[in-house]
C-alpha cells in the first residue's frame, strides 16, 4: 500500500514543480510522443498521481487485492491523463498560444491615442492576436490623436516607428 502513496506523492511534487518552475520533462517526452501532442509531462504526472491516489484509496478503504487496486488506478489514471493531455494540447496549440513579439507589430494598423510630435514620442493603440496593446511611437512628422497609422519598424522595446495610413487602404479595412 505504501508504494501507491509514494508514487502519488512524488508525482504530485513533480506536477507542482512543472506548473511553478516550468515543463522540465517535456523535451524527453517529445522524443517518444506518438500521440500528436497529447503526451505531456502534465499528462504523465497526472496519470501517476491519480494511479497512486486511487490505488492507495482502494487498498485502504476496501479489501481488494493489489492487482485490482492497480487496475483501478490505471483506469482512473488513464481518464485523468487523457483530460490533462487534451487540456494541455488545447492550451499550447490554441489560437492564443503564440507569444507576441515586437516583430508581430510591424505592418499592423494602429490608431494614434496620444499625439505624436515631430521630434518626440506619442502613443498608438493596436490589436495583435486579439490583444489590445499600447506602444510608444515616433513618426517622420507630427500626427494628431485619432490618426490611422501603420507600424513600419521597431525602434526598441515598446517603441515603434509609424507612418500614416493612406486613405484608400484605411477605407478598405
Amino acid at each position: 500500500m505504501l508504494i501507491f502513496w509514494v508514487i502519488a506523492g512524488v508525482a504530485l511534487l513533480l506536477l507542482v514543480l512543472t506548473v511553478t518552475v516550468g515543463d522540465f520533462l517535456d523535451g524527453a517526452l517529445d522524443a517518444i510522443d506518438f500521440t500528436g501532442g497529447y503526451l505531456s509531462s502534465t499528462a504523465v504526472l497526472a496519470f501517476l498521481a491519480t494511479f497512486g491516489i486511487v490505488g492507495g484509496l482502494l487498498l485502504t478503504a476496501t479489501d481488494v487485492s493489489v492487482l485490482v487496486a492497480s487496475l483501478g488506478g490505471v483506469v482512473a489514471g488513464a481518464v485523468v491523463a487523457a483530460g490533462a493531455g487534451a487540456a494541455t494540447r488545447s492550451l499550447t496549440h490554441g489560437p492564443t498560444a503564440h507569444q507576441i513579439t515586437s516583430s508581430d507589430y510591424v505592418g499592423q494598423s494602429a490608431t494614434v491615442t496620444t499625439s505624436i510630435p515631430s521630434d518626440g514620442l506619442g502613443q498608438i493603440s493596436l490589436v495583435v492576436a486579439g490583444q489590445s496593446t499600447a506602444l510608444a511611437a515616433r513618426a517622420d512628422g507630427p500626427l494628431p490623436t485619432g490618426t490611422g497609422v501603420t507600424v513600419v519598424s521597431n525602434l526598441g522595446p515598446g517603441v515603434v516607428k509609424v507612418s500614416t495610413t493612406s486613405p484608400s487602404s484605411h477605407d478598405s479595412n
